[in-house]
């Protein structure tokens, strides 16, 4: 008779998910961690996106507000270049918006789920699955919209609107005029300005034709080019000599332009010396009063003994230079006087001279004479002495 069968059952032996655990916490940390950085890299984007919105929207006000200072002279062309590109940059207007909304692909891990119960067993799969979503863009305001082409739209305006379209033509095809913009409105009124600065008078329609002539050709792009030709000019460089010369003559003449202009507001070259009769020497002495019919004096007298000899009448310069006369006459006149003053001078040396070699001459009469009547006299005596 035999015993009875005993079964032995091994013992259940668990498995051991301690590394599966470990891994999946490595995982879970890596994924909160690139969580948290996603989330600190929207809070950059949506206080940039906030930033250049507040941009975008302020941006027509901005052009309007750019294009009106170009145009009344408060802001050159050339800084309202530079504010632009800088406004442009600042809030990267041409790099276009992301819309509010958008779908994306996230990143996520799906649950392990029960074999029996198909609940999820709290782990995860430790590869990654990926699903689309709807997200809204950090920082995006609903509703807001801009088109990043007005940015060139204006760009292209601000130029044309100084620089000008060029040639307009007519329906036919034809060029009717040029369009020169602001910049060609500015030329023009400064080569007004630099005719009226430099010669004193407007602009004439064929000098301001040949200098638009001149900018079409681009020989005056640089401002302040037209003038320094102009003074480069024939015309302006007599006048500059005239002017020069003007000014030295009313400086030596004592004469000014308000003096010369006369009832027309014509400046005449005529000028008047201020002569001084002190400074012209005079003979001395008086000739005889000139008696009338009845042989009594008239207050007048005939010229002085020594301008009567030396038979020259001298000119009356208080009359001449008391007329306006031109610079030639002028100087003719100061020669003459100085050739005037020189004469009186040498005719008075002359003079001097004259009456001193008449005086030494006769004192060398008298002297002969005497001593002709000592020689005699001594001859007298000496026949008298003889004779005792």
């Amino acid at each position: 008779m035999s015993g009875p069968s005993v079964t032995y059952e091994a013992p259940k032996i668990e498995k051991d998910d301690t590394f599966e655990k470990y891994l999946q916490y490595q995982q879970q940390r890596q994924f909160d961690l690139d969580q948290r950085a996603q989330d600190a890299d929207d809070r950059r984007f949506a206080q940039t996106r906030r930033r250049r919105e507040i941009g975008a929207n302020q941006f027509d006000e901005f052009s309007k507000r750019l294009q009106s200072q170009v145009k009344r002279g408060f802001t050159s062309y050339d800084s309202a270049q530079q504010k632009l590109a800088d406004y442009i940059a600042d809030y990267d207007l041409t790099a276009g918006f992301q819309p509010y909304k958008q779908t994306v692909q996230e990143k996520y891990y799906k649950d392990i789920l029960d074999e029996e119960t198909g609940e999820p067993t709290g782990d995860k799969e430790t590869t990654a699955s990926y699903r689309d979503v709807e997200k809204i863009t950090p920082g995006a305001t609903e509703g807001f919209t801009f088109d990043p082409s007005a940015v060139t739209t204006f760009q292209t305006s601000l130029q044309d609107m100084y620089q000008g379209t060029g040639d307009i033509y007519d329906e036919e095809g034809k060029v009717i005029g040029i369009d020169r913009g602001l910049r060609g409105k500015q030329f023009e009124y400064n080569v007004g300005k630099a005719y009226q600065d430099l010669f004193g008078r407007a602009v004439k329609e064929e000098e301001l034709a040949e200098a638009l002539e001149g900018y079409d050709a681009g020989n005056y792009r640089v401002k302040g080019q037209f003038r320094d030709a102009l003074k480069e000019s024939p015309d302006y460089l007599k006048k500059f000599n005239d002017n020069y010369m003007d000014n030295y003559y009313d400086l030596m003449y004592g004469s000014s332009v308000g003096e010369r202009t006369d009832e027309e507001g014509n400046v005449t070259k005529l000028r008047k010396f201020n002569f001084s009769t002190d400074l012209l020497p005079t003979f001395t002495g008086k000739g005889k009063e000139i008696l009338d019919d009845e042989g009594k004096g008239t207050g007048e007298f005939e010229p002085s003994p020594l301008e009567s000899r030396t038979g020259v009448q001298i000119q009356d310069y208080e009359k001449y230079f008391a007329e306006s006369r031109s610079i030639a006459e002028l100087e003719e006149g100061l020669q003459s006087l100085r050739q005037t003053k020189d004469f009186m001078y040498n005719a008075g040396l002359a003079n001097l001279e004259g009456e001193i070699q008449k005086e030494n001459n006769k004192i060398m009469i008298q002297g002969k004479k005497e001593l002709a009547d000592i020689d005699q006299a001594t001859q007298m005596y000496k026949l008298i002495n003889f004779q005792f």
